[in-house]
């Protein structure tokens, strides 16, 4: 008889293998990024915007951002707009296996483009109705949901949208190459 299989769960992780802070700076270093590349592609294929008017919808997003008290104040009013829930609760201290530690990873990463996909959201409410950032978000949201399926990735994201001279304020590893 061959070896028994051993279960991934019950492999302990040590203390020092598991670095929040770590995990939080990764997530956040491209989630504005991938919620921009998921924004502008709807709003393109939404024709809510042309690749040229991107940069200034960019711009008024950012200053917006600027005033964090403002944002964090209406993340449930564009959740309640872009039909997103919050992701679950993060809580490191049951992690006790690496799969626990990589589902604990994938959900701050949700959590942190759940995030910026809101601050957009209430970045572009000055230029559009409700109707349409609804709209717009429910194409953002199939952009995303092929993205989790794997028949999209970010790279391929960006790639289509440079085809179209969408140009973004973000500087990317891809673009300094």
């Amino acid at each position: 008889m061959g070896k028994k299989k051993v279960n991934p769960r019950r492999i302990p992780l040590g203390k020092a293998a598991i670095d929040t802070k770590q995990i939080i700076q990764d997530a956040m270093k491209d989630d504005m990024r991938h919620a921009w590349y998921l924004v502008a592609s709807a709003l393109l294929e939404t024709e809510l915007a042309k690749p040229e008017e991107i940069p200034d919808l960019f711009d008024e997003c950012n200053r917006y951002s600027r005033t964090a008290n403002a944002v964090m104040s209406k993340l449930g009013h564009a959740e309640e707009i872009t039909g997103r829930k919050r992701p679950a609760r993060l809580d490191s201290n049951h992690i006790k296996s690496q799969v626990e530690l990589d589902k604990y990873r994938k959900n701050v990463e949700k959590m942190a483009l759940h995030t910026s996909l809101c601050v957009i959201c209430l970045g572009l409410e000055k230029r559009f109705s409700s109707e349409e950032l609804k709209r717009l978000f429910l194409v953002e949201n199939l952009t995303e949901a092929e993205i989790d399926s794997g028949h999209l990735d970010y790279n391929q994201l960006e790639l289509q949208l440079q085809s179209k001279n969408v140009r973004i304020g973000l500087i990317t590893e891809t673009s300094l190459q």
